[in-house]
């Protein structure tokens, strides 16, 4: 994966072996995913993907399961992770928000990811929720970019995460079944950057009915 890292010709190449790492981890850790897609969505289009973030288990789910060339964008601490932090250097995005300079130009780089035909998560709470499973706020970097780039948002809700993969600063995998209910693609052609607000808040109230609707709330 790391030789396959160092162009970025043969991305796909790396995200398919990461595909393969994620799904041991599931295969082992006995956490089984159920699916949910509800509506078809086009595979090969490019979307900005935003899931509720509850657990690491969300970024093994995201590559293990849904069949998308997708790049991440997280913080940039991750970029300095013993071996997984290759991914924030090259295949995957890192921002340091603290910096302006540094945030405004891990943006620019998300539209090149675009542009490239990669879809990129973006979790709009930024990082796991201190309240899981209830949703913090949701930031407007991933609609602000989905309406500039004219590409639709990919909505995911993570159901029971936490519980598994629990984030209490010990990495700690405990067996069970989650479900990755991904739901219909909300389209972004036409609207523009003042309706950044209208669009955080129609993705966080379906991400919030879906939680209700579980009883994960």
């Amino acid at each position: 994966m790391f030789i396959f890292l160092e162009n970025e010709k043969t991305y796909k190449k790396a995200h398919f072996v990461r595909k393969l790492w994620a799904d041991s981890v599931l295969k082992i850790g006995f956490i089984r995913v159920k699916t949910v897609v509800e509506s078809e969505y086009d595979k090969n289009k490019t979307y900005i993907i935003t899931p509720n973030h509850v657990s690491r288990l969300d970024i093994i789910c995201l590559v293990a399961k849904l069949p998308l060339f997708l790049s991440f964008l997280a913080m940039e601490d991750f970029k300095r992770v013993p071996l997984f932090g290759k991914w924030f250097r090259s295949i995957d995005l890192s921002v340091n928000k603290r910096n302006p300079v540094q945030a405004a130009k891990s943006y620019l780089q998300s539209k090149k990811v675009i542009d490239s035909g990669r879809s990129l998560v973006m979790f709009p709470e930024a990082t796991i929720s201190k309240i899981v499973p209830q949703l913090s706020d949701f930031k407007d970097g991933p609609f602000r970019l989905a309406i500039e780039k004219q590409v639709p948002i990919l909505p995911i809700t993570y159901i029971g995460n936490h519980k598994l993969i629990p984030d209490q600063g010990v990495f700690e995998i405990r067996p069970g079944k989650v479900i990755q209910y991904i739901h219909s693609p909300i389209e972004t052609s036409g609207l523009r950057l003042e309706d950044v607000e209208f669009l955080k808040n129609k993705v966080k109230d379906i991400i919030q009915n879906k939680l209700q609707e579980y009883n994960s709330y």
